[in-house]
Order: C-alpha cells, then sequence, then structure tokens
C-alpha cells in the first residue's frame, strides 16, 4: 500500500476565511498541518464546493506541472481534524479500485454506523478504528454535501472533465472530523431550561450569536450578546438585538437601565465557564445583572467522562481545536466540581440535566468491579452538564444602627 504521508504531491483547501478567528482555529489549522505533508504543494480555492476543489487542483498540477499519477487530496475547508489512520484508509481504497477513481471520506455531518461516540482526539482515533477498513465502499453522500476529504489522482480529475466518466466511491472507515461551525451552534437543546417569563437574555461568550437566533426564533425576547471577538460580533450583529463587544467583566452596558444592573432574566454561559480563569468570578459579576426572578443556565463538560477515564489509561492527553480536551481550557469539572463552583459564587442549582454519550458496556462493567474503586457510573455516561441556577438570597437581619 502506498505510504499516505509521502505521496501526496498536491492539497487543494476550499475557502477558510477564519483560520486566525480564535485560538481553536488556530490550533485546528496548527494540527491539520502537522498532519499533512509539508513537502506536498498547497492550493487555496477561491470558491467552495467539489468542482471548485477539482478546477483549481488541475490548474494547480498544470502550473507545476505534475504527471497523471500524482496523488490530490482536496478539502472541503480547513476547519477539520484529519488522522493519518483516516489518510491511510482513503490511500488504501483508492489503491484497491484502480484508475478513474475518486475516493470520498465519511464525515461528522453523515457519520456512519455505530454512532460516533468519541469527545477527545484519542477518542476520534479509537472511533475510527471501530470503523474496520472491511466494510465495503458505498455510494458519496448526497450531491448538496460536500465531503470532508477526497483522495484521487490528477489524471481522474483531468479525464472527469473531458470524458465524465470516473467512479466516485465513499469509503466509511475513513472518517474525518469537522468544526467549522465551533462559533455559531444553535445549541437548542438548551432552550427547555430557559424560564417562560424571561424577557431579556444575555449570552456570554457565545460566538457568532446562534443561540440568541434559536432563542428569539423560539421565544421572541429580547437577546443580548457578550462576546470578546471583534469577529464574531460583527457577524453576530445580524440577528442579535444587542451585542457587547470586549470583555463581560468589566462591561459597563451603557445604555441599560443602572448599566445592567438587574437588567436580564437570564445569563447563560454555554461552554464558557470552562475558559475562565476565576469561573466564580464571573458567576459573582452576573449576579449584579439577573433581575429578582433571574437565573443563569450553562453548559460545562464534564471532565470525568469515559472517553477521558480512557485517554488517561491510555498515557493519553491531547489538547485539541474542540472537545472536552479544548485548547483555551483552563478550569476542568466533574459533578462535584460544579456544584462547588456554583455555591462559591452564590447560587443554588435549581436543575441539572446530562447530555449523555454512553460508556461502553464492557468497559463499565470491567471498570464497576475494580476492589475498592468508588464508581460513579453516572459520571462515566455525561458528557456534559446544563445547569439552571438561581442566586441564594440573604436572609441575614440588617444591623442596626
Amino acid at each position: 500500500m502506498t505510504t499516505p504521508l509521502h505521496s501526496i504531491a498536491l492539497i487543494a483547501i476550499g475557502p477558510s476565511p477564519n483560520l486566525q478567528a480564535s485560538e481553536e482555529f488556530r490550533s485546528g489549522w496548527a494540527q491539520l498541518q502537522r498532519t499533512l505533508p509539508r513537502a506536498a504543494h498547497w492550493v487555496e480555492a477561491i470558491a467552495s464546493g467539489s468542482e471548485a476543489l477539482y478546477a483549481t487542483a488541475m490548474t494547480q498540477g498544470q502550473q507545476l506541472p505534475l504527471a497523471d499519477d500524482a496523488r490530490v487530496l482536496l478539502l472541503a475547508h480547513a476547519h477539520v481534524i484529519l488522522t493519518a489512520g483516516a489518510l491511510a484508509r482513503l490511500h488504501q481504497a483508492l489503491d484497491h479500485n484502480g484508475p478513474h477513481t475518486i475516493i470520498h471520506s465519511c464525515d461528522s455531518g453523515h457519520p456512519p454506523e455505530p454512532a460516533p461516540d468519541y469527545c477527545t482526539l484519542r477518542g476520534l482515533e479509537r472511533y475510527q478504528h471501530q470503523l474496520t477498513v472491511k466494510q465495503p465502499l458505498t455510494a458519496p453522500a448526497p450531491d448538496h454535501h460536500v465531503p470532508l476529504a477526497t483522495l484521487t489522482t490528477l489524471g481522474t480529475l483531468r479525464h472527469q472533465t473531458h470524458h465524465g466518466k470516473v467512479q466516485h466511491l465513499q469509503a466509511p472507515a475513513a472518517f474525518v472530523h469537522s468544526f467549522a461551525d465551533y462559533h455559531q451552534g444553535r445549541r437548542e437543546e438548551v432552550l427547555p431550561l430557559i424560564p417562560t417569563h424571561a424577557a431579556r437574555v444575555l449570552d456570554v461568550g457565545g460566538g457568532e450569536g446562534g443561540f440568541l437566533q434559536a432563542l428569539k426564533q423560539a421565544r421572541g425576547c429580547e437577546t443580548h450578546l457578550a462576546e470578546y471577538s471583534k469577529q464574531a460580533c460583527e457577524l453576530a450583529s445580524a440577528h442579535v438585538d444587542h451585542v457587547w463587544p470586549g470583555d463581560f467583566f468589566t462591561q459597563s452596558f451603557t445604555g441599560l437601565p443602572h448599566q445592567g444592573q438587574q437588567a436580564f432574566d437570564c445569563i447563560t454561559f454555554l461552554d464558557v465557564l470552562e475558559h475562565a480563569v476565576d469561573p466564580s468570578a464571573w458567576l459573582v459579576r452576573a449576579r449584579a445583572l439577573l433581575s429578582p426572578e433571574g437565573v443563569v443556565v450553562a453548559s460545562i463538560p464534564n471532565v470525568g467522562h469515559w472517553g477521558v477515564v480512557a485517554d488517561l489509561l491510555e498515557g493519553r492527553w491531547d489538547y485539541c481545536p474542540v472537545g472536552i480536551h479544548c485548547i483555551t481550557h483552563l478550569r476542568f469539572f466533574t459533578e462535584q466540581g460544579v456544584q462547588e463552583l456554583f455555591a462559591q459564587a452564590g447560587y443554588t442549582i435549581e436543575q441539572c440535566e446530562r447530555v449523555q454519550v454512553p460508556c461502553p458496556p464492557q468497559w463499565q462493567q470491567h471498570w464497576a468491579q475494580t476492589p475498592a474503586l468508588q464508581v460513579n457510573t453516572a459520571s462515566w455516561d455525561t458528557y456534559a452538564f446544563l445547569i439552571r441556577a438561581r442566586p441564594v438570597v440573604s436572609h441575614a437581619s440588617p444591623i442596626s444602627p
């Protein structure tokens, strides 16, 4: 079989304008560059879609020039996690299917069976290992879906252009993860935790405002976004009522009554607090901004998830652009840690939901039988905690003059 990392002559990547928009995107781009061969020629397409990638690769191949048997890797965009194992499987599929064949990856937008269960980079590798290379190649995903990764030869692309007769196949065992929507998530699973009476909601660190857009559509409430990224603020302004650029902790909220004091019926921190040096201080800051019946809603990843436990047992802790091991996470929480965080900041948790990605039964049974180990099986299955918390009202008697 061809050695994957040294046989790729040309890499064509779809438009990726946000490569430097955040530390997560910068980390992802650096990781992708480390995975792929630097010796290959790199070129960026000026338009999205498979046809634009094909045309860009052929033009670049002609200019270099490259021979017909030169292997070409096409990436829909740069916001992907592409493992060496996925590359090897693309090459194997291409080797076994002869000339005039285009091999497409499977990906997180159209996952194969079994359903994905990973939450870390090592977990992605374990999941990919489950997708045996003996799985038959299939027809590609629907035409409107651009595969995240495609491997072929320059001659095949030329033949398709001039004759239109090439074979397109998808390799389920070559799995690629996209994190292009990292700043755009609508987080609709959080909507039930937002109180029905909430008329004005502030989302802290909400990226491009996808959650607030979903909330506005569902509830019609007034939406506010506090976001540090200038680029994200500009994009969010199209569908958020009020955007507050800069640091939430020092935000003056000029224009709101009393500079935002008691102005918001709900403040959300959706996968934000773990990025803060002092998350308790952020929650304390939120207390002053909440109306008398206001609440905080938060999503916090669980470092006690089975995927993290498995990584540690294998001697792994790989920082990556997204997930529990996100490169910008400064704090890590279990359920007990979440409870302590809110109690320390002066809140009582009134609702705690679990986002579940269950532990493989055989692993759970094995770990649960370990002598003298007090196993919390519910923690293993929990990828993240969805919290609704209310400030504790002090009933202390006033001091007499």
